[in-house]
């Protein structure tokens, strides 16, 4: 990375410095004294790689988790309500060509899905969608929908407000040590299982059969502007630059009535960026492409693809991208930084910056829910 680009980032570590107005005299040595216990208290704790049944810290390697083999696919709980203090959860599931789930609604729960291998069909409230990797969709509550598999490994990523959806593969599924589904074989979902789970989770199975037709490519790149039921194609979105990267915003407060925000960002090798924390809201980072290194309070983490680190607030993070395309997702909620992206340069491109634009927005910092703990440093050596 350039030297240039390297002052943009400190340049924007600065001014993230200018809004803590009560940090200690010497930011490198901690937070501020005056932090709630409940702060102190997380960003005492040491991240362990496993679901750790309450709201701390915590990271998951690609592929591990609470796993429920589910009627041709692998549910991989990798975030639960008691993991969240019921904020969100995350779950992969992994399966093979024909691994369906029927036409459903949610009464409370607000659904993402976001395809990382193969191609699915989507039915969203009366629309047929073909998603391929990278596709977007966005399913509030009260809206009908279904997922047929199209590909022999078709894996995608379901985030859900709240806390009332991991029930579901529980219910409809069995406990699993395998990674992926025994055989091509599609079995049939257990209409009793169905019927149990709308008793233990926010589902209800409507019993129609999945309309059949020709099903049309995702091609929207617009958020809208409420909360509707919308698809977005791989890389679409609202774009904004910071530095050398990309944010992408895929879901925000207006389409999920503020209960996610989800944003991916994409960039080259960079250094760290400076340590912070959130007082109101958490953080999880999902990598999709490349590798990164993240700091979570005194662990430091090699990321790949597939890894998930989760940061409640509280949670002292930073991350550094190490390869020349590094690409991860985060869930954000509540969706108070928002303003954080929105606040930015907005771009029409699709690629990050060859060379770095202008610094933050530090107008409206006031606003937003971060505390900086450092300054960046030198330049690392040998970058020209």
């Amino acid at each position: 990375m350039k030297t240039s680009a390297y002052h943009c980032i400190a340049a924007l570590g600065c001014l993230l410095l200018q809004v803590a107005g009560s940090l200690s005299a010497n930011a490198q040595q901690g937070p501020p004294v005056s932090l709630p216990a409940n702060i102190t208290a997380i960003q005492a704790i040491t991240p362990q790689g496993n679901l750790p049944g309450r709201a701390i810290p915590y990271y998951l390697r690609s592929g591990e988790g609470e796993r429920y083999l589910v009627a041709g696919f692998v549910a991989c709980l990798m975030a639960r309500g008691i993991d969240t203090d019921n904020l969100y959860e995350w779950t992969v599931l992994t399966g093979g060509k024909g691994a369906l789930l029927p036409l459903h609604t949610h009464a409370q729960t607000h659904e993402v899905i976001f395809v990382l291998d193969g191609e699915i069909d989507l039915w969203l409230s009366g629309q047929h969608y073909r998603m391929i990797k990278g596709d977007f969709a966005s399913i509030p509550p009260g809206t009908t929908h279904a997922f047929r598999m199209q590909s022999h490994h078709t894996q995608l990523m379901s985030m859900n407000s709240g806390h009332q959806m991991t029930a579901l593969y529980k219910t409809i599924g069995k406990p699993y040590v395998g990674y992926v589904q025994p055989s091509d074989e599609i079995l049939a979902l257990d209409a009793a299982a169905l019927k149990q789970a709308e008793k233990a989770a926010d589902v209800h199975f409507d019993g129609q059969p999945l309309p059949e037709g020709n099903a049309q490519r995702v091609v929207n790149a617009q958020l809208p502007k409420s909360v509707v039921p919308y698809v977005l194609a791989a890389g679409e979105g609202d774009h904004y630059t910071i530095a050398d990267q990309l944010f992408g915003i895929l879901c925000d407060n207006a389409t999920t009535n503020g209960k996610l925000l989800v944003v991916t960002c994409e960039g080259p090798v960079g250094p760290m960026i400076g340590k912070h924390f959130h007082m109101k809201h958490s953080e999880t980072f999902f990598c999709l492409d490349g590798q990164m290194r993240m700091v979570s309070n005194q662990v430091v983490l090699e990321v790949y693809p597939g890894d998930m680190v989760t940061l409640p607030a509280g949670t002292i993070h930073a991350y550094q991208h190490l390869k020349p395309y590094t690409h991860h997702i985060g869930l954000l909620t509540p969706g108070i930084f928002e303003l954080f992206f929105r606040s930015q340069a907005p771009t029409k491109q699709h690629v990050y910056p060859q060379q770095p634009t202008g610094g933050l927005n530090a107008s409206r910092f006031a606003e937003l829910d971060i505390v900086p703990l450092e300054r960046p440093g030198p330049p690392p050596a040998g970058r020209q």
